[in-house]
């Protein structure tokens, strides 16, 4: 498995240089990937996803094609968890 790098809120908005208003905007609107939780209170985003995002923006991919992709690692973030979520079931059967 890759090493997974997390990234905070506010290394979001350096790397974007923008405001948290925009950020939350374009989460909302499905042209960024949504944070994960990492507590109560705190929240990261994937580097890796955020990177692949910035890339598919200065590509010239369409909003709808974006939206595509951020839908598409979304659902791979839930084959993971599936995936775990089975390994331990067949671990606590052993």
């Amino acid at each position: 498995m890759a090493e997974l790098k997390l990234i905070r809120k506010s290394q979001l908005l350096s790397i974007l240089s923008c405001g948290k208003a925009f950020v939350q905007y374009q989460i909302n609107k499905g042209l960024l990937p949504p944070p994960i939780r990492l507590g109560e209170r705190n929240v990261a985003f994937l580097e890796s996803e955020i990177n692949k995002t910035i890339a598919a923006m200065a590509a010239g991919l369409s909003d709808k094609q974006i939206k595509t992709l951020i839908k598409k690692m979304i659902l791979e973030r839930k084959a993971i968890n599936e995936r775990l979520n089975n390994y331990s079931l067949l671990d606590s059967c052993l």
